[in-house]
């Protein structure tokens, strides 16, 4: 074989393998779960913010993201908020993404909702929660994070990082928006909600009194996700504020959170506590048994801004004109 020769076959071997991979990682966002396209791009949109430009950031489930409308916190208190919420935002990937938001900000102080924190993500389906922190770049903590949910499983990470080998079957569920890019008009979205998603749709539920609630013990695998978290806040002189969400159901930690963040020198509010001065009806403010809709999510931003101005001190980004806060408010004001 001649030198030319050669060099053709080295090219046309380069180029097939090329193809081939383009091809594997194409079919792998074409064949993906469609759920998380929302969150991927909530990600993206907190990614998209300008550094160092949030003083305080929510972090929890969809208890948070629903849940707490932080538009209507700066619109009524100045409050230079976003909502890193997410779908199913277990508490180790609710230190992954505190961990990775600080990589761009630098806040005063952050929320963080309790509802799942005893809920870990470990070694499960990577159909949702896990799939969407993709979105999230390498760094330390998620390779942290990514041990935690997969151990040594080396065929959960090929199926994490080529997903066309964990969602090959998927070509029958083919749908118009999986030959769509995954994220853009969510990330759109969440850019001029920061991060909040509103859910306007209202079913009346019942919530039982909170004080005939059967409490629960933090795990010690919980604790020390939560201690690594205080300890980075303690270090950058970060604040911290946990508060749960009210809602029907399971997964009552009331005690036990208020015991963990009197010791850690964190403040604790049980909205449960707080539902009739907040203003909150079960009847009108929940779009199901475990969720706040619009109405509920405007009632406790209004109360948080409230409490988080009284006890904090923090800039009025009113004041600051052309703030990016201001021009997601007037381009929302088109859109209504």
């Amino acid at each position: 074989m001649t030198r030319k020769q050669t060099l053709n076959a080295i090219i046309s071997f380069v180029l097939i393998i090329s193809i081939l991979v383009c091809l594997i990682f194409y079919t792998g966002h074409l064949f993906r779960p469609l759920d998380p396209d929302s969150s991927i791009g909530a990600i993206n949109a907190f990614h998209s913010m300008p550094e160092n430009s949030l003083e305080v950031i929510v972090y929890g489930s969809s208890h948070a993201w629903v849940g707490l409308n932080v538009m209507k916190m700066y619109e009524k208190y100045g409050i230079g908020i976003y909502n890193y919420g997410c779908n199913r935002q277990r508490l180790n990937t609710t230190a992954l993404f505190f961990h990775d938001s600080l990589r761009s900000q630098s806040p005063k102080l952050i929320l963080i909702e309790t509802y799942m924190v005893n809920n870990l993500a470990f070694d499960i389906d990577i159909c949702d929660e896990i799939y969407y922190t993709r979105a999230i770049r390498p760094f330390d903590a998620k390779k942290r994070y990514l041990k935690q949910c997969f151990g040594d499983n080396l065929e959960r990470y090929l199926s994490y990082y080529v997903p066309f080998t964990a969602f090959h079957s998927n070509w029958n569920n083919l749908q118009k928006a999986s030959f769509e890019e995954t994220t853009d008009q969510f990330q759109i979205n969440f850019c001029q909600t920061m991060g909040y998603l509103p859910i306007e749709t209202v079913v009346p539920i019942e919530i039982a009194d909170y004080r005939t609630y059967e409490q629960r013990d933090i795990s010690d695998e919980s604790k020390e996700i939560l201690d690594d978290i205080v300890q980075v806040c303690n270090e950058k002189n970060i604040q911290i504020l946990f508060y749960t969400a009210p809602y029907q159901g399971r997964h009552h930690y009331f005690n036990a959170m208020a015991d963990y963040a009197a010791e850690n020198g964190c403040q604790y509010i049980n909205l449960f506590e707080k539902m009739d001065e907040i203003g909150i009806d079960d009847q009108t403010d929940f779009y199901n048994e475990g969720h706040l809709n619009t109405s509920g999510a405007l009632k406790t931003a209004d109360y948080l801004g409230q409490y988080i101005i009284d006890h904090y001190e923090l800039t009025d980004m009113r004041q600051i004109e052309g703030n990016i806060w201001e021009q997601n408010l007037r381009i929302l004001a088109e859109e209504d």
